[in-house]
């Protein structure tokens, strides 16, 4: 049955952003999360919408220093969740050592990452840092599925899933926060450094 005005039958789900676009590095990857491709849609949109806000390859302040600010936010937040889970999992008997392993291996990169400054580009522009949030996302994603992948109970699937997702929702929460203070800084302070 066809819906009145819709091409769509009554019932049908709507297509995806991800699948409107073709392949994604999710999907090309086999990641396992169905919300994946989305959210990396998600990402590489409101990154490229910073376009708008002028070169994103000029080194205006306070445009990369205001990316720069939500990239750290990012860094801090995600490694402290990090922290918490991989310290929750370790006091969970039916969490197997592989995981358990892993999860520490991913946390310890982190906290490598952290001592080395978060591997930040020396010029501060919106460019630079729309490249570390999707080089971000796609570590994200690659670790998460790679513990997802290690896990050997539905239950420690969905807590990873959940986990990965969680910190996806908060960079893209973060990346909106981005937009909305570029946003809010004048036209004259765009150029006038």
């Amino acid at each position: 049955m066809w819906s009145a005005g819709h091409a769509n039958p009554v019932g049908s789900s709507k297509p995806s952003a991800s699948s409107l676009v073709g392949d994604t590095m999710s999907s090309t990857n086999n990641i396992p999360f169905g919300w994946s491709s989305d959210y990396e849609v998600a990402v590489v949109y409101i990154t490229s919408t910073w376009t708008e806000f002028g070169d994103v390859r000029s080194s205006a302040a306070p445009l990369g220093i205001i990316a720069e600010n939500g990239f750290l936010n990012y860094c801090v937040r995600f490694k402290t969740k990090l922290a918490a889970w991989a310290k929750s999992l370790q006091v969970k008997p039916d969490v197997s050592e592989t995981v358990k392993k892993a999860v520490t291996s991913w946390y310890r990169a982190i906290d490598t990452q952290s001592r080395e400054n978060w591997s930040l580009p020396d010029v501060l522009t919106l460019e630079s840092f729309r490249k570390q949030f999707r080089t971000a996302y796609k570590h994200l994603v690659l670790n998460g599925a790679d513990i997802y992948e290690k896990s050997d109970t539905e239950n420690m699937k969905r807590d990873v899933d959940g986990f990965t997702r969680d910190i996806a929702d908060m960079m893209i929460g973060i990346l909106k926060d981005i937009s909305k203070q570029i946003r809010g800084v004048p036209k004259e302070y765009d150029t006038q450094y």
